[in-house]
């Protein structure tokens, strides 16, 4: 099963960058190529079973259920509902951690899932380079 793991600096303290990214709803905030991100039906983003509908700026969508999040711990996953992705038990996690030398933050976006062989490569080189131009435009908010 294929692991992706990125992670970033951000020089801000855990507590601010986590208030910018814990509303399941807020990817289109912060994330370059999301265009949207609303809650279904209008729901509370930070409850569990929340399903967002992300559209993509190339117009792809993906439907993803929220389905842990922890403020104690600064984290939450989520799966797909639906995707053009043809993965098969998918998770994906968004960490922060705070950095006490200098109050910063370590971001790390992770995930993990089942794909065929063929197309194993070229999904794990498109989440790495999105992980790394979204905690890039992350950092960018916290200059």
């Amino acid at each position: 099963m294929p692991r992706i793991s990125v992670s970033s600096v951000v020089n801000a303290p855990a507590e601010k960058v986590w208030a910018t990214i814990r509303r399941f709803d807020a990817a289109a905030d912060w994330l370059p190529f999301v265009k949207s991100s609303p809650i279904e039906d209008g729901g509370d983003p930070t409850r569990v079973g929340c399903v967002r509908v992300l559209t993509q700026t190339d117009g792809e969508v993906f439907r993803e259920v929220l389905i842990a999040l922890s403020d104690a711990e600064r984290f939450y996953s989520y799966t797909f509902v639906s995707s053009p992705v043809f993965v098969r038990n998918h998770r994906t996690t968004l960490r922060v951690l705070p950095i006490t030398d200098g109050n910063r933050s370590y971001v790390e976006w992770s995930s993990r899932f089942e794909i065929d062989p063929e197309h194993e490569a070229q999904l794990a080189d498109l989440m790495n380079r999105n992980f790394l131009a979204g905690l890039r435009a992350l950092a960018e908010k916290f200059p």
